[in-house]
């Protein structure tokens, strides 16, 4: 087409008007509003019961709580940042010391347990983050291809981080107040799995378009 205006006349009836983004902190907000009750009514669908906060050691579970929503909390923001080009976001290694702290806590909640747990208590364990994850999995990738991503495999990998961090969180409502070892390990299976599962489901919408 050799005509340059009736080129940019035709291009001008074509574009439609770009809604613009909400800051990061109220998007935050607003996925943490919709996302924690739908995965909370999630957590119906699996058999659980309620944490005996009369227990010993009740107070570590709060921290690990604690810790578990703020770093979720936080990889979320990461996330959301991530996805748009130029913004400057929280490094993994800022992350690390609040996951390594969760994790001392879950070794030291362990030691001195000699309760005996059988595998499908330790399966429901899994089965349950799994669940409860899949509505803010679902509700996050939507967010996300709202921005699009240069990065979308990182902007993923940290929502992962984010969505498994909250899922913990509220296991841990529904828990007994001491860790088995066997429990541990389907716990961190499941965060594995979650953030895997957020990137390979996530990638093809999140993805700047070629």
């Amino acid at each position: 087409m050799t005509d340059h205006n009736a080129l940019i006349e035709k291009l001008g009836r074509e574009i439609k008007p770009v809604r613009r983004i909400w800051p990061t902190g109220l998007r935050v907000m607003a996925w943490l509003a919709v996302a924690l009750p739908c995965a909370v009514a999630a957590s119906f669908l699996v058999p659980r019961g309620l944490t005996d906060w009369s227990q010993p050691g009740a107070k570590l579970a709060i921290l690990q709580i604690a810790l578990a929503f703020l770093l979720g909390t936080l990889a979320i923001r990461g996330a959301f940042t991530l996805s748009i080009a130029g913004r400057r976001t929280l490094s993994w290694k800022a992350l690390l010391p609040i996951a390594l702290m969760w994790f001392g806590l879950s070794v030291i909640n362990m030691q001195g347990n000699g309760t005996i747990l059988h595998d499908d208590d330790s399966t429901r364990c899994f089965t349950f983050l799994m669940v409860v994850s899949t509505p803010m999995m679902l509700l996050m990738i939507a967010s996300l291809r709202r921005s699009r991503s240069l990065h979308p495999v990182r902007s993923l990998a940290m929502a992962g981080v984010g969505i498994s961090s909250l899922a913990v969180s509220l296991l841990a409502f529904c828990h007994p107040i001491h860790l088995h070892v066997l429990d541990f390990v389907m716990h961190l299976a499941a965060v594995v799995s979650i953030v895997a599962l957020t990137i390979l489901v996530g990638k093809r919408w999140v993805a700047l378009d070629k």
